[in-house]
């Protein structure tokens, strides 16, 4: 992850999201980008606090603070214009991946506690090379946050299940706090709550009363943790110590309010952060009208589908990573007298019922990350399946598994260090990944680096772009061609292919010819001696 985070521009979220971050370390502004919770971008910006970048004033006529524009434009002056970007998405990456290695450990733990030492050992090594881990787990975005909080809660949730602990012991403490870091991470954690109630009443040999005070104190945690992560009013504690000064302004005079005046949740009258409900309404509302459309095997709709998050996951995973997993799963049915159907509802009800979940509600068929907290199951049921076949004989277990954690492994060193456009061999790989998903499953504006190396070898001065991303062309020094002029065009994959524009086959021409060269799996080079009859009416934005 270090070695490829210096070879990828800033994706479409990370500006926002460091920006975010740092105004909530620095000034205790969670106004911001608020349509996601401040913990993982106030880690994020954590290293940049030393360095005292300067952030500029708001020139006049600027988008008010709260406002989505705001967060684009704060975050272009911010990154591209009062600093070096690179500089300081290399240093915000930095807690990312220490978020990252700790979920190795968490599943490495964990996995011994279930199943013994090596099938833990089968499923580091699994989660230590699966692609989507290594491209998520290396980018400002709450992703992988999230999913080291889930994979820990459950974690917890398990092992206060399996000791029989009473409802105020350490392991529903320690689920409950992770919860409410999950909550402070990211929105969809709120669909770990139901997850762990099914987990709960599915294991464990406690009676129900039990199970429902231990998750009560779980749930009164998390929901301490919450208010404590967005502040209890002004002058109240905070999650982040290192701003000076008193909380003013920018907190909310009324910083709770009861879920029973929400318009989001109706059941219950517990206190809430009232930035928590409005960037929750506004994610619910962004996730419905604003996310999409889907696009899927060369077609865009909006509509989506209902099989989108299973497709993109047997087209972005390791056809290793499915054939073990499946078969851990399988063998965990099969064996779960002998092995204990306690272990085989840990990984079920959080893998097959987070994918259900966000199939179900979620709109947004923008991103396999949505389900970036399944992989971890899918490694340790992959760990359980090497350790079955160790236990039936060892030679089976060198024959058929060595092969497939090889090539595993294989498959994250051939794609180095691209690998957010990853694809499996059935796919086509990742020259083909365009084809079937687009955006955050393989362009999300990560290249531009790429090609201004491209046009320096090539002694190319200036190209036609049509870019998908957030990074600001012009720091890296990529001078655009002017309208008319022939040359070279550069051409995002989710352009391509008409995503987002306002005319889909504004572009179609390009999918017909052979590009000069293709930059990162996610931008096309295209050279032409003529300046294109299609290109001469510009594109219109809605």
């Amino acid at each position: 992850m270090l070695t490829a985070m210096g070879a990828t521009s800033a994706v479409v979220d990370e500006p926002a999201h460091l920006t975010s971050g740092y105004l909530a370390l620095t000034e205790r502004d969670l106004r911001v980008n608020r349509e996601h919770p401040p913990l993982v971008k106030a880690l994020a910006a954590l290293p940049l606090v030393p360095l005292h970048p300067v952030f500029p004033p708001d020139p006049p006529g600027a988008p008010s603070r709260g406002s989505e524009d705001y967060e684009f434009d704060a975050s272009r002056r911010f990154l591209y214009q009062a600093n070096d970007a690179d500089r300081l998405l290399f240093r915000a990456r930095l807690p990312i991946v220490a978020l990252t290695v700790i979920a190795g450990f968490v599943l490495f733990l964990w996995g011994r506690a279930l199943f013994g030492e090596l099938p833990a050992l089968a499923g580091l090594a699994m989660m230590v090379f699966e692609p989507n881990i290594l491209a998520h787990g290396r980018l400002v975005t709450t992703d992988m946050g999230a999913t080291l909080f889930a994979l820990a809660a459950f974690a917890c949730l398990e092992r206060a299940l399996a000791r029989r602990q009473s409802p105020f012991g350490a392991w529903w403490l320690a689920a409950g706090f992770l919860l409410g870091l999950g909550l402070l991470s990211r929105f969809s954690s709120l669909l770990l709550i139901p997850l762990m109630a099914a987990m709960a009443a599915m294991s464990g040999k406690e009676r129900l009363a039990i199970k429902l005070k231990g998750l009560g104190v779980c749930c009164a945690v998390a929901l301490v943790v919450l208010n404590i992560g967005y502040g209890l009013g002004n002058g109240g504690v905070t999650l982040f110590p290192l701003a000076a000064g008193p909380v003013s302004g920018p907190l909310l005079t009324e910083p709770f309010v009861t879920m029973a005046a929400s318009p989001v949740m109706r059941w219950t009258p517990l206190p809430i952060p009232r930035l928590f409900l409005e960037g929750l309404d506004l994610a619910r509302w962004k996730n419905s009208h604003v996310e999409g459309p889907g696009y899927l095997n060369g077609v865009i709709s909006g509509e989506g589908w209902w099989s989108w998050f299973v497709l993109a996951l047997s087209m972005k995973t390791t056809l290793p990573l499915l054939v073990l997993s499946m078969a851990g799963f399988g063998l965990l049915v099969l064996r779960a007298r002998a092995v204990g159907a306690d272990r085989l509802v840990a990984l079920l009800v959080p893998s097959a019922g987070l994918l259900v979940l966000v199939t179900a509600l979620s709109h947004a068929q923008i991103g396999l990350r949505y389900i970036l907290p399944v992989f971890p199951f899918l490694c340790l049921a992959a760990g359980f399946a090497v350790g079955e076949l160790r236990r039936w004989s060892p030679k089976l277990a060198l024959a058929l598994a060595g092969p497939l954690l090889l090539w595993h492994a294989c498959a994250a060193l051939s794609v180095h260090p691209h690998h957010l456009a990853y694809f499996n061999e059935a796919a086509g790989g990742p020259g083909n990944g365009y084809r079937h998903l687009v955006d955050s499953n393989l362009d999300w504006g990560q290249d531009l680096g790429g090609l201004k190396r491209f046009m320096t070898e090539r002694a190319i001065p200036r190209v036609h772009l049509f870019y998908f991303g957030a990074a600001d062309p012009s720091y890296y020094g990529i001078e655009r061609a002017a309208p008319g002029e022939a040359g070279y065009f550069a051409v995002s994959a989710t352009h391509l292919m008409g995503v987002y524009l306002p005319d889909p086959g504004y572009l179609a021409p390009f999918r017909e010819m052979a590009p000069t060269a293709t930059i990162g799996h996610s931008i096309f080079v295209y050279h032409l001696d003529t300046f294109p009859s299609f290109l001469k009416t510009p594109i219109r934005r809605k």
